[in-house]
């Protein structure tokens, strides 16, 4: 047992020892993904943006991910070495993350429960890490704790965005605080404009905030049906909700007249014209088969995961389970939608991303709540064996730098172009072409030459 609650100093030094751990899985496990083309988007985009190069050069994924993504990077940019940002970013977002779950675990829970929660999500979190590293997945699918590339910022910040949003709507509720209003009128324009933002920078991950509000609301049953969707019967929430939608939309086409942006929509009809029903249900059943072998053969890290959500599922928190019933069949919709329909990737594992971390949460809460309390420095110091494990992995930095830096070519395919301008920290700027040579416009920075101001923009990846 714990001798008595946990000191500010035993947060300090938790924080500290997987904040070092975090920043070696980035150097090691992580590294190769997070400094790939995807992943040095935003950083390069920044560069440009702060080095008065302007944006107008750049074609930009459907999603941009600029908040907060950007925001954290413009953050950071003036205090972290150009070259340490993706490595930085991922250890910064993890700290935030940490800290989001502290504080929605000290509602529900005392320090002590929530501490050990904190220790046991880190230990699991490198676990899986080394447990995919070495059974060689591809990709590795915990990365996206780490990197803001596909907006993983985004999701967690989305979470982050309801819960609190909920959880102040239900103390005015108890107290019966502002029963003419939903919120204080700073309070009502804080979310609106945080969601505003998200919105503009990716709806997926607005849509995960929206659909966690109203499965934690719909599906409490400590509320009587009528007060679970009182939402539904007020007025004043369609008239917000129109007007939020009319602005973000407004925004993000003014935000198209500066930069190129494609439409997912407009791809994904075009694709979908001419198709028959039994055309579409044939494609994603084969498609669907495929995937589930990506993850047989290149994902046994996550086969481990699943093996463990199914088994401990009976035992997660509620609002743990009502999440992953509704996510799974919304996510697993989407991942057809974009990765069969729309952009034709493979094995887009990325957008089942919420379902590994809330079984993740699951998993570490069950284990937490079903053994007793574990002194601190048995923690720790299992903590710390993890961390010397990473530290004996191979560092690719200075290996990695020299093969891009080495690299004088004009003209490169486009999973090049962006490792050649980050690695020669914007001192080169070589040209993205596809395999006929054509110019490859797909979140690229390239510059406005002879080269790019020909032909159509290309949309598919």
């Amino acid at each position: 047992m714990f001798p008595r609650p946990p000191s500010i100093l035993s947060y300090f030094i938790f924080f500290f020892i997987s904040s070092f751990a975090n920043f070696l899985l980035c150097e090691t496990i992580y590294f190769e993904l997070l400094h790939s083309a995807d992943q040095l988007y935003l950083p390069l985009f920044l560069k440009d943006l702060v080095s008065g190069l302007g944006i107008r050069h750049w074609y930009l994924p459907p999603s941009p991910y600029f908040f907060p993504d950007l925001l954290i990077y413009l953050i950071l940019f003036p205090v972290v070495p150009f070259l340490y940002l993706p490595s930085v970013y991922g250890t910064l977002q993890m700290i935030l993350v940490f800290f989001g779950i502290f504080i929605f675990l000290s509602k529900y829970t005392d320090q002590t429960r929530s501490f050990q929660f904190l220790y046991l999500l880190e230990i699991l979190f490198i676990f899986f890490s080394l447990l995919g590293y070495f059974a060689e997945d591809k990709p590795l699918p915990l990365v996206y704790f780490l990197t803001g590339a596909h907006h993983s910022t985004g999701f967690f910040f989305s979470l982050l965005l309801t819960l609190c949003l909920y959880s102040l709507l239900i103390d005015k509720d108890k107290k019966n605080r502002y029963p003419n209003s939903f919120l204080p009128l700073p309070l009502v324009f804080f979310f609106f404009t945080s969601f505003l933002f998200l919105y503009i920078s990716d709806r997926f991950s607005f849509l995960v905030g929206v659909i966690s509000f109203f499965v934690v609301r719909i599906w409490d049953g400590d509320l009587p049906f009528t007060e679970r969707i009182s939402y539904f019967r007020n007025r004043k929430f369609w008239i917000l909700t129109f007007f939020f939608l009319l602005l973000s939309e407004l925004l993000i086409h003014g935000l198209k007249t500066i930069v190129s942006i494609p439409s997912s929509f407009q791809i994904l009809f075009a694709y979908l014209t001419g198709l028959k029903v039994s055309d579409i249900l044939q494609l994603s059943g084969t498609y669907l088969w495929d995937f589930s072998k990506h993850i047989f053969y290149q994902g046994k890290s996550i086969l481990v995961l699943m093996g463990l959500v199914l088994l401990l599922f009976p035992k997660f928190p509620k609002l743990n389970r009502h999440l992953v019933i509704v996510f799974f069949p919304v996510l697993v919709g989407l991942l057809l939608l974009v990765g069969r329909f729309t952009y034709l990737h493979p094995y887009p594992i990325r957008y089942l991303f919420p379902l590994l971390f809330f079984g993740l949460l699951g998993t570490t809460w069950t284990l937490g709540t079903r053994t007793k309390i574990v002194n601190p420095k048995v923690l720790t110091t299992l903590l710390f064996l993890l961390t010397g494990i990473l530290w004996s992995l191979p560092f690719p930095r200075e290996k990695t730098k020299t093969y891009f830096s080495r690299i004088l070519q004009t003209e490169v395919p486009y999973d090049l172009e962006k490792p050649i301008r980050f690695w020669s920290e914007g001192s080169l700027t070589p040209i993205p072409v596809d395999k006929d040579g054509k110019p490859y416009h797909w979140i690229t920075g390239a510059f406005h030459t002879h080269l790019t101001e020909s032909g159509e923009p290309m949309i598919w990846k």
